[in-house]
């Protein structure tokens, strides 16, 4: 589905951004609307009045429901689109629409989910936004239930022509033998999508695990990854309950810490935030608190 929307979606980030809200004294963002024409979206500069809370998700919601300059903009959300409620919580939001969402046409749905995302992500706390219709998860085209989408689930389409695929030399930290230490493993011309960010790539090879027999793999292959999104430095990492639950062959420490220190080695993130099942309220093995963001660990790195 993911895919479908990157392919999708163009972001004319080239368009002028003209106008403000009427009082520019708040915090600046962008709200994403659709051009003209309706058929790719367009960033505005708004000024946001309230920083944070649910109180900032309805001010954004409102502002994109409905955009100052009608003639240069106009909004994703058509009026027959109804947000019956929203929750925030543990970093992900939650909006629950009308069942006439699902009478959109495919392209004015992807469009919608688009906008809606990477306008409400850029708000303090929200890191990632769930749909449903009623009380059940949207569902792709597929069927599937939709998964938490953020930020990077949209590929930003300037214009210009990029290639699909690219390469990428990784270090991967993955557990010694004796699963006390990080034994870190280069890997050479990884071939991934654009579509896929650094972070997320790096977490993939880690689940794929090792090459070579003088190190482990660190993340049983019955977890599964939600989601990967970037944020301020920070990296969010969003696992399955079963992370907390399978059975681990090294110390939790260098569990924790060959999925931290991988991420800040290769990407662009300072700091790594391990969630599970959206939440940062969990410790580790009765071990590891992760509720904060984690910063490198060098006192792990096998000499």
């Amino acid at each position: 589905m993911k895919r479908i929307i990157s392919i999708l979606l163009c972001l004319v980030l080239g368009f002028t951004m003209c106008g403000c809200s009427d009082n520019e004294n708040g915090t600046a963002m962008n709200i994403y609307y659709l051009n003209p024409e309706g058929n790719a979206l367009v960033p505005k500069e708004y000024y946001r009045q309230v920083e944070d809370g649910q109180a900032a998700v309805e001010e954004v919601l409102e502002a994109l429901k409905s955009p100052k300059d009608m003639k240069d903009f106009q909004t994703p959300i058509p009026t027959t689109v109804k947000i019956e409620k929203f929750r925030l919580k543990n970093y992900t939001l939650e909006l629950t629409f009308h069942k006439d969402y699902t009478k959109l046409a495919r392209s004015s749905e992807v469009l919608l989910r688009a906008a809606v995302v990477q306008t409400l992500v850029q708000l303090p706390g929200v890191t990632y936004v769930s749909f449903y219709i009623g009380d059940k998860p949207l569902k792709d085209a597929s069927g599937v239930a939709a998964e938490m989408m953020c930020a990077e689930d949209f590929i930003q389409n300037t214009g210009t022509f990029l290639k699909s695929y690219q390469k990428m030399d990784l270090k991967l930290y993955f557990a010694n033998k004796n699963g006390t230490k990080l034994s870190m493993e280069k890997r050479t011309g990884v071939r991934y999508s654009i579509n896929t960010s650094v972070e997320k790539l790096v977490v993939e090879q880690l689940m794929k695990g090792a090459s070579s027999d003088k190190r482990s793999a660190v993340i049983p292959d019955t977890v599964k990854l939600l989601g990967v999104s970037g944020k301020d430095g920070t990296c969010y990492v969003n696992f399955s309950s079963s992370f907390l639950l399978d059975g681990y062959n090294q110390r939790p420490e260098v569990t924790i810490y060959s999925i931290v220190n991988s991420i800040i080695a290769n990407g662009n993130a300072n700091k790594v935030q391990i969630l599970v099942e959206g939440s940062n309220n969990s410790t580790f093995k009765e071990t590891i608190d992760l509720s904060e963001p984690l910063e490198w660990n060098s006192d792990l790195l096998e000499e």
